[in-house]
C-alpha cells in the first residue's frame, strides 16, 4: 500500500478541498471566530505542504488534521489569553501611573500650599515651626539653636499652628489624604 504523500500539489489540492470546511468548523468550535478558524486551517495545511509528513492512509491524514487544528486552536487561545493579559496589565500599569501621576502632582500643590503658608508665618513663628516639623528638630534643639527658652518655643509652634490651621482648613482634608497623618497631626491637632 502506497503512502500519501501530502507535498504532491495534485494531492494536497484534492485533501485541501475535500478537509478544509470541516476543519474550519471545527476549529470554529475552539476559537468562536470564524476569520481566526479559518487562518489556523491554512496554517496547518501550509505546515503540511512545507513538512515531511507521509501519511499511511487517509484515516490516519484525517487523525492528523484534526490534532493539529485541534493544537493550534488550543495554541491560539493561549497566545490569546496572554496577550489579553499583558494588555490588561499594561492598561492596568498606565491607570495605575495615571493616577500616581495625579496623585503626585496634587501633593506637590499641597505642599507647594503649605510652603507657602509657612512662609507668611510672622519671622519668629515660621523659623520655630520650619524648624520643628519641616527639619525634625526637638524642642529642646530649637531653642538652643535659636538662643530662646523651651517654654518660647512651644508658644511660637503653637501660634504656628493656629495660623497654619486657618489659612490651611479648605486643604485639611486633602493633605490628610495625600501627606498622611503626620502633616494633619500638626496643622490640626
Amino acid at each position: 500500500m502506497e503512502k500519501i504523500n501530502i507535498r504532491k500539489q495534485e494531492v494536497f489540492d484534492s485533501y485541501f478541498r475535500r478537509y478544509y470546511q470541516i476543519l474550519c468548523y471545527f476549529a470554529c468550535h475552539y476559537l468562536k471566530e470564524q476569520d481566526e478558524a479559518e487562518d489556523v486551517v491554512q496554517d496547518v495545511f501550509m505546515k503540511l505542504l512545507n513538512g515531511e509528513e507521509c501519511f499511511d492512509n487517509e484515516n490516519h491524514l484525517k487523525h492528523y488534521l484534526y490534532k493539529a487544528v485541534r493544537n493550534s486552536c488550543l495554541n491560539q487561545i493561549k497566545m490569546t489569553s496572554i496577550r489579553s493579559d499583558i494588555l490588561g496589565s499594561i492598561q492596568k500599569d498606565t491607570e495605575e501611573n495615571e493616577n500616581n501621576f495625579f496623585v503626585n502632582v496634587v501633593r506637590a500643590e499641597v505642599y507647594q500650599e503649605i510652603m507657602e503658608a509657612i512662609q507668611e508665618l510672622p519671622t519668629e513663628c515660621g523659623r520655630v515651626f520650619k524648624l520643628a516639623y519641616v527639619d525634625g528638630f526637638s524642642n529642646e534643639e530649637i531653642a538652643t539653636q535659636l538662643s530662646i527658652s523651651v517654654n518660647t518655643v512651644k508658644v511660637q509652634k503653637n501660634k504656628a499652628k493656629i495660623l497654619l490651621r486657618e489659612k490651611l482648613k479648605g486643604l485639611y482634608p486633602v493633605m490628610l489624604l495625600l501627606l498622611g497623618n503626620y502633616w494633619g497631626y500638626y496643622f490640626f491637632s
